[in-house]
């Protein structure tokens, strides 16, 4: 049976400014750095602290190699799938949130449609250095900033085309994030979230969790050098983020339209999209 990816992704951005281009930053990266969250916070799924835990620091320079181990490279597919179609919509402004290692800016950046403007944002330096030196040279669109997905307070009210997270929502607040990607996109503004999923059919999904349970703090242990941490908050997050129907009304419950969502993988994960309402639909 395939292996999931869901290797740890890491959170981001921050709250209202005036102009999401304005703030200043230091060698061109805005630094925005959250408050201690609470691992008790309603909605995450994966009972992350980075408080706590500042795993992503420790496993950032494996952070690539890890996502190929623990998905045998198939996170490769999904992130293109994504990519391609966020470019059918990315024309302006993007945010890509939990950038990580900077995977979704990369593939967005080597299609045809390019954004005029790439915010690429994680809240581990570590990690985040490591995709400004992946996106060296793709030109002086693409930003970066230091923040938090649950209170994204560098960027402005209505202030971007896309929003884009990967395989970071389940170590989030749910309701602080999607409540945040809602406040910075423009009306008919996108939003695109990949993520760990239910598999539809119960007895390969069933299987499939035994599968990870017996075999992911093997491999992890191994590949991430004993660190508990990598598969731990994967195992959990896995088991405990919401199915496909529930995570897309959650976004409903949020203020979306057009809501829908796209099996991967036989379901192992699932890439959900949604619209921020135009200015006529929300006064109806």
């Amino acid at each position: 049976m395939l292996m999931s990816l869901y290797a740890v992704a890491a959170i981001a951005c921050g709250r209202p400014g005036t102009n999401p281009f304005s703030p200043r930053s230091q060698q061109g990266m805005l630094r925005v750095m959250p408050e201690p969250v609470s691992a008790d916070a309603a909605g995450n799924a994966a009972h992350f602290s980075m408080a706590r835990d500042d795993v992503f620091a420790r496993i950032a320079d494996r952070y690539d190699l890890l996502c190929d181990i623990f998905s045998l490279g198939i996170h490769r597919l999904w992130k293109s799938h994504m990519a391609r179609r966020m470019a059918e919509h990315a024309d302006d402004t993007v945010l890509d949130v939990a950038s990580g290692t900077g995977d979704i800016p990369l593939r967005l950046l080597r299609l045809d449609r390019r954004p005029r403007a790439l915010w690429v944002t994680d809240i581990c330096p570590r990690m985040l250095g490591l995709a400004e030196a992946k996106l060296a040279g793709q030109g002086p669109g693409v930003r970066f900033a230091i923040c938090d997905a649950e209170n994204l307070r560098a960027f402005a009210d209505s202030s971007m085309d896309v929003y884009s997270m990967s395989f970071g929502m389940k170590i989030c607040d749910r309701q602080k994030a999607v409540s945040e990607a809602f406040r910075v996109l423009k009306p008919a503004g996108r939003f695109y979230c990949l993520e760990a999923a239910h598999i539809p059919n119960h007895a390969l999904r069933a299987l499939y969790l035994a599968y990870m349970d017996w075999c992911m703090p093997l491999i992890g242990r191994v590949a991430a050098n004993g660190d508990a941490s990598a598969y731990h908050y994967l195992l959990r997050g896995v088991h405990r983020f919401p199915d496909q129907a529930a995570f897309a009304a959650e976004l409903a419950s949020a203020g979306f339209v057009s809501v829908r969502y796209v099996n991967l993988t036989f379901g192992i994960v699932a890439l959900h999209e949604a619209t921020k309402p135009a200015h006529s639909e929300v006064s109806q």
